[in-house]
């Protein structure tokens, strides 16, 4: 429910709520999502993947809705991608869940569908590299 709390609130207007909710986010949260993946790794792993265990998804966010897969998928990156320029993704995390998601791309996305995730996963590595350089 965190990341997806992260998602929903990345495209919040920019006013006094908003910039207190991004004050919120480094300061408290960021700092709990990394002592947790400190603690746990396995979970928080758990929770990334494409499919997570039952514990992790179905608390809201798309999994509620009645959407395929595909969109389930989109969706799911999305949320990853909001966490990104927090740096809650470190490395070992990274290399623990991407090839999961990539998996299921390969497997669940019909051809013509593919161009959306491809924008998508240019967009997360690039994210990735210039977090990683600095």
């Amino acid at each position: 429910m965190v990341f997806q709390w992260f998602h929903s609130t990345a495209y919040m207007m920019d006013d006094e709520v908003g910039s207190l909710v991004e004050k919120l986010k480094p300061q408290f949260v960021t700092k709990w999502l990394k002592t947790v993946c400190d603690v746990r790794f396995d979970v928080m792993v758990m929770c990334l993947l494409p499919k997570p265990v039952e514990f992790a998804r179905r608390r809201g966010g798309y999994w509620d809705k009645s959407c395929s897969t595909v969109t389930q998928l989109k969706e799911g990156l999305n949320r990853i991608l909001c966490l990104i320029p927090y740096n809650v993704i470190s490395q070992p995390l990274w290399e623990c869940f991407m090839p999961e998601w990539l998996e299921a791309i390969r497997t669940e996305v019909p051809d013509h569908q593919l161009k959306e995730f491809r924008e998508v996963l240019r967009y997360m590595t690039h994210q990735t590299r210039v977090l990683c350089v600095q």
